[in-house]
């Protein structure tokens, strides 16, 4: 008999969902889209004044104006901008639980296709000054993937252009983006099967630094800090936006997930995830 909840039973990510999402025609796109608009909406509540978010399509070209020769550049799921006329408080980064620090320029593709024509700043044009860049990966964008030199091109530009870059990866099934993680389709040691990695190009880009929130099976979706302009900052609480999604779409809770059997592809996960998320089916099917 099946055991079906409403609510997300994990503590953080859904294991038995995100092994569903990653199959072929297993509702990725619909997923995406649900989340990248909650999180859109939970940002808006939460930036201070003078900035706002936008959501966009994802890696989706644009043309600036002639001026560029008609160049394209990608847009972000989500985007946010300052007003041209905001002045920085000066408020300092949070305190975070990253699992690790490293130097930007390690998680660049040394073999990624560069455009350096194209400036991601838009605001002689409008106003707007894009600040920072929020990206849900998807199977597509990681290696592998139709869309993986595009995006790492993209993802360059972006950086070089001096917008900050989030990147939420909740596919564990794939390769991470960059060979600066360790990959947990492989088994590699200290991998994660989630990771957000947290991109500021400050004050330069051979001086930036890419900060590294890691976490398993059953562990909270760790509260980033979110940078903006200089050294203002925000949290996010990404796991609160994440049970959003997932409650509010009754599809995910009581069609899609299916506590009384094993996830599909079990077997991607390794010993110490699968253990804990044996135990929690353990402890939904006894409730």
């Amino acid at each position: 008999m099946p055991v079906h909840q409403r609510d997300n039973q994990y503590r953080g990510v859904n294991a038995h969902l995100h092994s569903l999402l990653q199959r072929e025609g297993g509702g990725w796109e619909m997923f995406h889209a649900a989340h990248i608009t909650h999180l859109t909406d939970a940002l808006d509540v939460i930036l201070p004044e003078g900035y706002y978010v936008l959501n966009e399509k994802s890696l989706q070209l644009s043309v600036i104006g002639a001026d560029y020769e008609k160049r394209g550049i990608s847009r972000p799921d989500v985007a946010i901008y300052r007003d041209s006329t905001y002045t920085v408080s000066g408020t300092s980064l949070p305190d975070s639980t990253a699992v690790a620090t490293i130097p930007l320029m390690d998680t660049f593709v040394e073999d990624a296709p560069l455009d350096t024509a194209v400036i991601y700043r838009i605001d002689a044009v409008d106003g707007k000054i894009p600040v920072t860049r929020i990206e849900l990966l998807s199977p597509a964008n990681k290696p592998g993937g139709s869309h993986y030199r595009t995006y790492m091109s993209k993802r360059q530009e972006t950086l070089e252009s001096g917008v900050n870059l989030v990147e939420i990866d909740y596919l564990h099934e794939s390769r991470p983006i960059t060979t600066a993680l360790k990959s947990y389709p492989d088994r590699e040691p200290n991998a994660y099967p989630y990771t957000i990695l947290v991109n500021n190009p400050h004050p330069s880009l051979s001086e930036g630094r890419t900060t590294i929130y890691g976490f398993h099976v059953g562990d909270s979706i760790p509260v980033i800090s979110l940078p903006l302009v200089e050294t203002e900052a925000l949290e996010v609480n990404l796991g609160g936006v994440y049970n959003t999604t997932f409650s509010r779409n009754r599809y995910y809770g009581m069609v899609a997930v299916d506590y009384g059997v094993e996830p599909v592809n079990f077997a991607a996960y390794d010993e110490s995830d699968q253990t804990r998320i044996m135990e929690r089916m353990r402890v939904v099917n006894s409730m």
